[in-house]
């Protein structure tokens, strides 16, 4: 059982001494205290609570790092099964920054790969295998060795479990794992990958894998399982915090001063001694409580908001010092996703035609206060993409898919059989084209954009947005029920094949009505031409200089612009802003150790290297 007997909600807010005290306790009632705790009185002094590692620590503001959990509550805060239903998205929330930790971590800006849980691995000549070292001394924070057989259980058990994340890829990929001994193990493939590794155990932003525990997790039903039971100590993992209280007023974890990479001399101890996910509000209220010093990690302004907030506040600081483009690159591209198999966009001339009615510079301008840049191959701005972006230019110059032409427009649509009606909108047969167009709640900014841009062209569209939920949205995009949506495409980190494989055929919605099997791979593009060009590019390493890889590349890149199968309309780059006040040392363009994403798993070596200020 985890040594909580200090700790409440309650004494943690008042240690605060903030108006996110006051606001939290204005949000609902005060959850029961764990046992043994007893509330602290209303003028209590800040907390002393007794760390996850037994030693007892005062817990005050200025070593308390504090995150957006929510909006008023937490939903499902006491799941921590990272693989049921919504798993990834409680992955990217607070367990990848708490009690998971990862084989490898990854810094997007460089290329770097970096051993972590492992220590090396080895892709076969075939590429029909991975053979891994695990890292002497890794341990679970219960003190259970974490070995090979840890492995081996947690993907095998993906493998045949299809209710659970991930479970699809793993099924498609993983033969079996070969356990020789504790620390060395073998992953055996079904067909040859010599991507697998990275991409599933390396680069962790889209995809997140975490071992678990196998003497935890062996006995329990994987789809129901919350991983929860302060009497058992759960949530067990390898990571350098542990669970204190989880409530729907907050989610705390304390340093464990029993973290294995400190015991081994692996690493230093993280200078945080307690992570609160708590809820802040939304919108203009959250930005100003990052203002006012009462939030400390990554929420996302404007370009003109973080301008006037940086005047208020100094401390706050995104990635680039100067403007307009303070964000950096996050391997997804703000894209018009189009429905190439049902509907009106299923014609490549209606799919041209929109392509050429869509001005990206005024979509950047507009939406985004200059932000950003326009893009229109489907790969970030990471240096690793430089030479394809290169290589591919020649095709890009041959389709100008940036050419924004009415004429073009007009040409496409009579193509297709369309003429303009009485109103100036397309019609065809009488009836007039109405596509259903959707946006999520979280790029707003686009929908008023890009639908006057259409309609000024003659496509009679509304964009539906829901500023609440993005239910309807999912409900429809990934269904086929969609006509075109705006969506973030995120892929490609290194390589074009990241995002090139989207577009093949075995990610498609069986039949229209039902969902397809990824979440960004929406565009129900079929065309056995294409597959067998991914299919190859499945078994080649990646590499600028083979002629191999290049030339499929190439080919892959030369059917995307022709038959439009999406637009590609500029890079995201959010203003992620970290306020330097209470802590410095996070990530930026001038100490770029990672990507500086707190959704990413490689957060977790900021978290271990920020130290804290003298602020009071």
């Amino acid at each position: 059982m985890m040594n909580s007997t200090r700790f409440t909600r309650r004494s943690f807010l008042i240690g605060l001494g903030s108006t996110t005290a006051l606001f939290l306790a204005s949000c609902a009632a005060q959850p029961s205290a764990p046992p043994g705790a007893a509330p602290a009185p209303a003028n209590a002094a800040p907390a002393s609570s007794a760390s996850a590692g037994g030693a007892d620590e005062a817990i005050t503001r200025q070593n308390t790092l504090i995150h957006y959990g929510g909006d008023t509550e937490l939903t499902e805060p006491t799941n921590f099964n990272p693989y049921s239903l919504g798993g990834l998205g409680r992955i990217r929330g607070s367990l990848n920054k708490t009690f998971l930790e990862f084989l490898y971590y990854y810094n997007h800006n460089d290329g770097s790969e970096i051993p972590w849980l492992a220590e090396s691995y080895k892709v076969a000549d075939d590429f029909m295998s991975v053979d891994v070292a695990i890292r002497s001394g890794v341990t679970w924070n219960d003190g259970t060795p974490f070995t090979a057989n840890d492995v081996k259980f947690t993907l095998e058990k993906l493998r045949d479990t299809p209710e659970l994340a991930f479970s699809s890829d793993m099924k498609e990929w993983v033969k079996d794992v070969t356990v020789v001994d504790d620390q060395f193990f073998t992953i055996n493939l079904n067909k040859a990958n010599p991507r697998f590794f990275y991409f599933y155990f390396i680069e962790n932003s889209e995809i997140q894998i975490s071992i678990l525990p196998k003497h935890i997790w062996e006995n329990e039903d994987w789809t129901t399982f919350q991983n929860h039971d302060p009497e058992r100590g759960l949530p067990v993992g390898t990571g350098p915090f542990k669970l204190a209280e989880a409530s729907p007023q907050g989610q705390f974890f304390d340093r464990d001063d029993n973290w294995w990479g400190v015991k081994t001399g692996f690493s230093l101890a993280s200078k945080i001694k307690r992570q609160a996910f708590i809820p802040l509000g939304t919108g203009a209220s959250m930005k100003a409580r990052m203002i006012n010093n009462e939030v400390d990690v990554d929420i996302t302004f404007q370009p003109g908001e973080f301008v006037a907030a940086n005047a208020q506040n100094p401390d706050l600081r995104s990635w680039n010092a100067q403007g307009p483009s303070f964000g950096a690159p996050d391997a997804c591209l703000y894209t018009l996703g189009l429905n190439t198999k049902w509907g009106p966009m299923a014609d490549v001339h209606v799919r041209r035609a929109v392509q050429a009615a869509i001005n990206r510079q005024q979509m950047v301008d507009l939406a985004y206060e200059g932000g950003t840049v326009p893009l229109v191959l489907p790969f970030s701005t990471f240096g690793g993409l430089d030479p394809y972006r290169e290589l591919c230019q020649d095709i890009v110059d041959k389709y100008k898919p940036d050419n924004s032409s009415q004429d073009l427009v007009d040409s496409e649509m009579a193509a297709a059989g369309y003429a303009k009606d009485g109103d100036g909108f397309w019609a065809k047969d009488g009836q007039r084209l109405t596509p259903d167009a959707y946006c999520p709640t979280w790029l707003g900014p686009m929908a008023p954009v890009l639908e006057k841009q259409l309609r000024d062209a003659g496509f009679d569209v509304t964009v539906k947005y829901n500023a609440t939920t993005n239910d309807p949205f999912f409900a429809a995009v990934r269904t086929g029920q969609a006509d075109m949506w705006i969506i973030v495409h995120c892929g490609s980190s290194r390589e074009p094949w990241g995002t090139l494989q989207h577009y093949h055929h075995k990610f498609n919605s069986p039949s229209q009505g039902q969902t397809n099997n990824y979440i960004w791979a929406n565009s129900q593009y079929d065309n056995p031409e294409y597959d067998v060009l991914i299919d190859q590019l499945d078994g080649i390493p990646p590499s600028p200089t083979d002629k191999a890889y290049t030339d499929l590349v190439r080919q892959a890149v030369d059917i995307y612009l022709r038959d439009v199968i999406e637009i590609t309309m500029s890079e995201e780059r959010h203003v992620r802003v970290y306020n330097y006040h209470y802590w410095t040392g996070w990530p930026n363009s001038d100490d770029a150790y990672v990507a500086p994403y707190a959704l990413w798993a490689s957060i977790m070596l900021a978290l271990l290297k920020v130290e804290p200020t003298s602020a009071a």
